[in-house]
């Protein structure tokens, strides 16, 4: 048992040591029991956890103690065995994650100085890249850094190789709305005018006979919004619906089509929506296999 004891006096008394509690004539009683250090909890995230580089961790915790209570903000600070500090109180979130598996302690300080502590792991990846691929099989490959002279804004309509049939969409990134940093450019298929994207291929691609692979990496809204779903179809050759919860990191998602005979196909992502937090894209690739 953890804890701490007063003794409130102590006599000698036929050979045998006495424990009392008030005057000499009182009975003899076990030493009370002065309350231990806090206890302290994490709520969130879920102990092993996986998250990509500069998405969004939402930490969670409290702590009680005997004597305090329920420890306030101030009480509660928060570290990681690989970045040190990174935040107090019982509810923050924090994107500055370093690449790496992180033991994450909660540590409660009660108002005597006593610590309490908890702990989770959670493992932060880099963001996936598109695999390379021969040149010669490449159709289409956008990373989106290049827009706007790669500068974020909303409700952006001058992609070099998209039209916006249905306003709006969201350039992401640095100097403005950037929910996951560190990651250039990128598209919130759900912009800022309550209406959501819609995007088409400038192209209209002939693609012979083959096998070919449509690559994406996407990510959840990760700004609190709800599930978000967004159809794409690659003319009549192909066609997906993705349902992607807002907390999702960016991930590389490939699928392959067959074409039975020449043909020609824009490649259409339609969001569903409006809420203005949309599915995030970072990068797509068309390619013959």
């Amino acid at each position: 048992m953890t804890g701490r004891y007063r003794l409130m006096a102590l006599a000698l008394m036929g050979g045998a040591l006495a424990v009392g509690c008030g005057g000499d004539d009182g009975p003899t009683s076990p030493p009370p029991v002065v309350p231990g250090g806090p206890s302290a909890t994490v709520t969130g995230p879920a102990s092993g956890a996986s998250y990509t580089e500069g998405q969004r961790v939402e930490f969670r915790g409290m702590a009680t103690d005997d004597e305090d209570g329920m420890l306030g903000d101030e009480a509660l600070a928060w570290t990681s065995n690989r970045d040190g500090a990174i935040g107090t109180g019982s509810s923050f979130d924090y994107n500055g994650l370093s690449v790496g598996s992180h033991t994450i302690t909660l540590t409660a300080t009660d108002s005597d100085g006593l610590r309490g502590t908890d702990q989770i792991t959670v493992t932060v990846n880099e963001v996936p890249v598109l695999p390379p691929v021969p040149p010669g099989a490449v159709i289409l490959q956008d990373d989106m850094d290049d827009e706007n002279d790669g500068q974020a804004t909303t409700n952006y309509t001058g992609f070099e190789n998209w039209n916006v049939t249905r306003q709006c969409v969201d350039l992401h990134g640095p100097g403005s709305i950037d929910p996951v940093p560190g990651n250039g450019l990128y598209i919130d298929m759900d912009g800022s005018c309550n209406v959501a994207g819609r995007m088409e291929s400038k192209q209209n691609y002939t693609l012979d006979p083959g096998t070919y692979s449509f690559e994406m990496v996407f990510a959840g809204n990760n700004q609190g919004g709800p599930t978000d779903t967004m159809d794409i179809t690659i003319g009549s050759l192909f066609s997906t619906t993705l349902v992607v919860p807002e907390d999702n990191s960016f991930q590389l998602r490939e699928w392959t089509f067959n074409v039975p005979a020449a043909t020609t196909a824009t490649i259409v992502m339609d969001h569903a929506g409006g809420d203005q937090q949309g599915i995030l894209i970072d990068s797509i690739r068309l390619s013959r296999n």
